[in-house]
């Protein structure tokens, strides 16, 4: 697979999918595209319309822009799980959380 759009794309995406626990078929019924389809934009063969990834991103219920992110890490992936968390909070919540949080990686990035 090249360094193409297409082919980062298409990692991104299936990244996102087995970090679900979802398979091509799942995905590519609720998407409705065939499992091929959805093989051949995983594997950066095809790129897909903004529509599909946007079906794509709705049912993987992540943004949009999630599919471009980089998949070197799963750092992405958690700080889109914490935003997912926070959403609902009210903004005295979240900053409370976010010192809470402050406070232990500082703890545990000065750990031996």
């Amino acid at each position: 697979m090249s360094n193409s759009i297409a082919a980062r794309l298409g990692k991104n995406i299936a990244a996102v999918r087995k970090a679900s626990g979802k398979t091509q078929a799942e995905i590519a019924e609720k998407v409705e595209i065939d499992t091929v389809s959805l093989s051949r934009i995983e594997r950066g063969i095809v790129c897909p319309s903004i529509a599909t990834l946007d079906r794509i991103a709705k049912v993987l219920d992540k943004p949009l822009g999630r599919l471009f992110d980089s998949v070197s890490s799963g750092t992405t992936a958690l700080a889109d799980d914490i935003i997912t968390m926070l959403e609902p909070l009210s903004e005295s919540d979240r900053l409370f959380l976010l010192e809470q949080i402050r406070s232990w990686a500082n703890r545990l990035a000065k750990k031996p």
